[in-house]
């Protein structure tokens, strides 16, 4: 439920901070994301275990909540990870295919976020086949997916290797981008440094927020109990549908926003994700009747969600590429960082915003009490509208960074041909 979703957040963050950069700089991107795999195998298992302990509730709810934080921990170490090698990825696509690089991140993005998704949906639906067409039970159904993700880990050493980030350029000196301090420490609290030094990541953090906010929104009052309500699903036959269009959506999506960034920029594309994350929570302030809602506005909520999601799986990453080049897995952790917050938060918001008296914003849960949905609704679209802001003041500070940095390129370049030129003249006097 909303306490398991908010420890597996709260866990995620707190990796983010306290060390899977350091992780990742040491060890290398690709043996990093098999370190992650691996713990998450951890996490998939939980889930088998404690659904063989159902007969026992508290142990099943110790076991479930201990998944959750390894789970969190696998997520801060494989997302800063897979990251850093898609950074890596973009930069050799740039080298040796001969395109810029923000294209290069562009179509990374995109491809990746298309696949991610669609594998996300397959998996979905392979739990569904497997419950409903052979009557396997949750247990098994666990096991298989553990062995999947045990597969997984084994298939990911064979991919290849970019070197480990010991001499890559540490974040000590945030300003002069410097390669002065790699000790653990450093590489441990690159997270934090990043977040605190460079003011464009302040600015990103509302765009990371919008989505987790939304997402846990979308999970915690859309999929329980607007569907319960307007759907009539009290057995929540629809949400596996509903879910699914959500990653289609997204997959789509991102396949067609990184062919049209190329033509309008990534700044319009993370302008449509966050006007879609607004409007997964406008209309719930305009129609807050929940049992006259119906299918189609349900699934257009979703729909929204969807496009949304693919910004922030594909062009976010792509954007976070083009601005923090000299700190990869300190952009990446801090993607991991601020979603783990907001998700976390989220949650708990979700089950602790109480009202007095049933009405039009103040819902009755299945859990008995009443939840006041309007003040989650307006934290999200306030959110969102300061996700702009944030990234347009991002994008100015960064066009300042790149044109002082031509700038100082083209008087090193002057001072090299002006002492060339002395040098010259003193060998001609010479002779």
């Amino acid at each position: 439920g909303a306490v398991q979703s908010a420890t597996l957040y709260v866990s995620y963050a707190a990796s983010a901070l306290l060390g899977s950069t350091a992780i990742v700089k040491s060890a290398g991107a690709k043996n990093s994301l098999a370190v992650g795999m691996g713990i998450y195998c951890v996490y998939v298992g939980c889930f088998a275990l404690a659904s063989l302990l159902m007969d026992r509730p508290m142990v099943a709810e110790a076991v479930a909540l201990g998944g959750a934080t390894v789970g969190g921990l696998a997520g801060g170490i494989l997302w800063t990870a897979q990251g850093s090698f898609f950074a890596r990825s973009a930069e050799m696509h740039s080298l040796f295919a001969g395109v810029t690089l923000p294209d290069a991140t562009s179509d990374f993005g995109a491809n990746f976020a298309a696949i991610y998704l669609l594998g996300e949906v397959a998996l979905n639906m392979l739990s569904s086949v497997l419950v409903e067409a052979f009557e396997l039970s949750w247990v098994a159904v666990f096991i298989i997916y553990f062995a999947i993700a045990v597969v997984s880990v084994v298939l990911m050493l064979l991919v290849h290797e970019y070197p480990s980030t010991e001499n890559d350029g540490d974040s000590s000196d945030i300003d002069s981008r410097s390669d002065t301090n790699t000790t653990t420490p450093n590489k441990a609290t690159a997270t934090w440094r990043l977040l605190t030094e460079d003011p464009k990541m302040i600015c990103m953090l509302p765009f990371n927020f919008v989505f987790g906010f939304a997402a846990s929104f979308r999970a915690s009052f859309v999929s329980r109990e607007v569907v319960r309500i307007a759907l009539k699903d009290e057995n929540s036959k629809y949400i596996g549908f509903l879910s699914s269009v959500t990653a289609i959506v997204a997959a789509t999506m991102s396949l067609v926003f990184g062919k049209v960034a190329h033509v309008f920029g990534k700044g319009t594309i993370l302008a449509i994700g966050v006007l879609s994350f607004f409007l997964v929570a406008f209309p719930f302030i305009l129609f807050p009747e929940l049992e006259n809602w119906g299918l189609i506005s349900v699934l257009l909520i979703y729909i929204f969600q969807g496009v949304g999601r693919s910004t922030f799986e594909g062009t976010l990453k792509a954007v976070f590429a083009d601005f923090f080049p000299y700190e990869k897995e300190g952009a990446y952790a801090n993607i991991v960082l601020q979603n783990g917050i907001s998700n976390a938060l989220g949650f708990y918001l979700s089950v602790n915003l109480p009202c007095s008296s049933p009405g039009k914003y103040c819902i009755k849960y299945t859990d008995g009490k009443l939840h006041n949905v309007l003040v989650f609704e307006i934290i999200v679209m306030i959110t969102a509208v300061l996700a702009v802001i944030g990234y347009w003041r991002a994008s100015s500070l960064f066009a300042k960074e790149a044109t002082e940095s031509s700038r100082e390129r083209r008087n090193e370049e002057e001072k090299v041909a002006f002492v060339s030129t002395d040098v010259q003249i003193d060998e001609q006097s010479v002779t």
